[in-house]
C-alpha cells in the first residue's frame, strides 16, 4: 500500500520527523491516505493542481508511482514546523490545513523537482526502502 510506502521512504529520507510522528500518535494512515485518494487535490489550489497532474501525465507511471515520491517531498517541506508541535490534534490540525493556499506554479515546479532527485535518489522505492535490491 502506498501510504506503508510513504513511511518507509521518510525513514530514509527525514527519520526525525518520523520518529516525531510516531512520539506523537501520528499514524500515516490518518493524513497521507486523503493525499493518496485525491492526489493532494484536497490540498492545493486548483491551478496547482492541475500543474501538478500535468508533471503526472507527462512522467511515465505518474499518478502510481511518481505521487508517492511527491508526497513524501511533500511531507518533508513542511518537517520544521511539524517538528515544533507537540501534540496529537495540533499536528493534525496542520497537516489538514497545509498553508497552501497562495502557492503558485513556482511552489509546484519546486515541489516536482524535489520528487524527481528523490525519485533518482530512490528509483524503486518500494524495494529500496524495504532494504531489498
Amino acid at each position: 500500500m502506498k501510504v506503508h510506502d510513504l513511511r518507509r521512504l521518510i525513514q530514509r529520507m527525514d527519520g526525525v520527523l518520523d520518529k516525531h510522528l510516531e512520539d506523537n500518535m501520528i499514524e500515516y494512515l490518518q493524513f497521507s491516505f486523503r493525499w493518496m485518494n485525491n492526489l493532494l487535490m484536497r490540498e492545493l489550489p486548483l491551478r496547482c493542481t492541475i500543474r501538478l497532474w500535468d508533471t503526472y501525465m507527462s512522467e511515465p507511471n505518474g499518478f502510481s508511482h511518481f505521487h508517492l515520491y511527491v508526497c513524501a517531498k511533500f511531507l518533508t517541506k513542511w518537517s520544521k514546523v511539524i517538528k515544533t508541535l507537540t501534540d496529537f490534534q495540533g499536528i493534525m490540525i496542520f497537516l489538514q490545513s497545509l498553508p497552501t493556499t497562495k502557492w503558485v506554479d513556482d511552489n509546484i515546479a519546486e515541489l516536482v523537482s524535489e520528487a524527481f532527485q528523490l525519485k533518482c535518489l530512490f528509483p524503486k522505492a518500494v524495494t529500496h526502502v524495504a532494504g531489498t535490491t
